[in-house]
């Protein structure tokens, strides 16, 4: 596992984005009202006040918000996000480009502005943010064209199914 743990923290990452987009996209779409800060609970606010610290930002963004109707399960979300996203191996930078490509192939509105207003923050020009559109992009198309011609993987004898357990299981 420890020749693995860039694939893992990576592996967090892309999960906790789709976490954060699903709640975005999905539950504003569904016209769940966002809690308001002012309104919130001390719990609530506690959380609110380390997501603004965390993103140097006067706005808690919109997952946050939506989910908090539950305190517990946004004290949980924001602890895996924090997690997810805090410089480790893969830098934070690094992590919101991966964040960002996500979100674009997945068609998240809230992801794409959302990790690429971070990505700028974070000192990604435009050239970086093209090479980023670009790799994915490329990906993506690929993934595509294999998708439609139903082509088999042909690189079984290079990565061979690895029959182990998952970590922690």
């Amino acid at each position: 596992m420890v020749g693995d743990a860039l694939w893992y923290e990576a592996a967090q990452v892309v999960g906790i984005t789709n976490a954060l987009n699903v709640g975005a996209d999905g539950l504003g779409a569904s016209g769940l009202t966002p809690v308001e800060p002012a309104g919130a609970s001390a719990e609530v606010r506690a959380v609110f006040e380390d997501v603004q610290a965390f993103y140097g930002s006067a706005e808690v963004p919109a997952p946050f918000r939506l989910i908090a109707h539950d305190p517990g399960y946004l004290a949980d979300v924001w602890a895996a996000t924090r997690h997810a996203f805090g410089d480790n191996r893969l830098s934070r930078r690094l992590k919101e480009a991966l964040a960002f490509a996500v979100s674009l192939t997945s068609r998240s509105a809230f992801g794409s502005a959302f990790h690429l207003a971070e990505m700028r923050r974070l000192g990604v020009g435009e050239r970086g943010v093209m090479e980023v559109v670009g790799v994915t992009q490329m990906f993506s198309s690929y993934t595509k064209i294999a998708d439609t011609l139903a082509l088999e993987a042909d690189m079984a004898d290079i990565a061979p199914v690895d029959p182990t357990p998952a970590p922690g299981s």
